[in-house]
């Protein structure tokens, strides 16, 4: 059996929040199920493997996304014949936005997406920083939101989420959006960790898709308790809202 390919976009740039958590979170499941990993890390400049079973991008500053932007253009064909041929993409923060369609910055000045996602980013000054909790089909998912972005889905596009407590997509109720086999989320925390119920969510079609069985069973148990005792921490001051960080 070959090993699940994991790759991370960008970790040096787009990867500041944890990013890397929710990579470890992946590769760790899937080690405790007895599946082979095998995460890549891609820079700017580097080669593009010939495949993958999952791709992950992260968030980081503005200055980080111009670094990244020419490269992301480039390299776009692929990911999104990979994304049309089911290879699920988890994508938060600034890094989902530049797999988005546009985005409005502060000065009017846009920049383009690759189109990966049905949504378009606006940078606004109103901040959202607090803990946010949202429905979602994986089950109910918890984590902390700091951006300065409203998300515009398109026509027709599926929020990734209900809110029940935050700021979401920052109008409306909805959190994050959908693509297929593929999320976009503003959601961090790191959010994996954080929610087992979604990251095997993730890993089990990427199993299904590699035509391997995923199987949660007692080697997971420590990392459930440990995120079951956060969660619980979180949800006990969801309602709390941050003026700093």
């Amino acid at each position: 059996m070959s090993a699940i390919r994991i790759l991370q976009l960008y970790p040096n740039e787009l990867g500041v929040a944890g990013d890397r958590g929710n990579v470890l979170a992946l590769s760790t499941r899937l080690e405790r199920a007895g599946l082979d990993v095998e995460v890549t890390a891609y820079g700017v400049g580097d080669s593009l493997p010939e495949s993958a079973d999952l791709v992950v991008v992260g968030n980081g500053p503005l200055s980080a996304m111009r670094n990244v932007h020419d490269d992301l253009l480039a390299i776009a064909p692929t990911l999104l014949a990979w994304a049309a041929d089911g290879v699920p993409v988890f994508a938060y923060g600034s890094g989902a936005e530049l797999l988005g369609r546009e985005i409005t910055l502060l000065d009017g000045t846009t920049l383009a997406g690759i189109g990966l996602f049905p949504f378009s980013a606006e940078r606004v000054t109103q901040r959202k920083v607090g803990y946010v909790v949202s429905q979602t089909a994986p089950g109910e998912i918890i984590g902390f939101e700091d951006n300065a972005s409203f998300w515009h889905l398109h026509d027709g596009a599926q929020p990734f989420g209900t809110v029940l407590e935050g700021g979401g997509n920052g109008s409306g109720n909805g959190e994050g959006v959908l693509a297929d086999s593929s999320i976009a989320t503003q959601i961090g925390g790191p959010v994996l960790p954080l929610n087992p119920v979604l990251t095997d969510s993730l890993l089990s079609a990427v199993a299904t898709r590699a035509g391997v069985e995923y199987a949660v069973g007692p080697a997971h148990s420590d990392l459930d308790r440990y995120a079951d005792e956060a969660r619980r921490v979180i949800l006990a001051h969801a309602k709390h809202v941050f003026s700093r960080i």
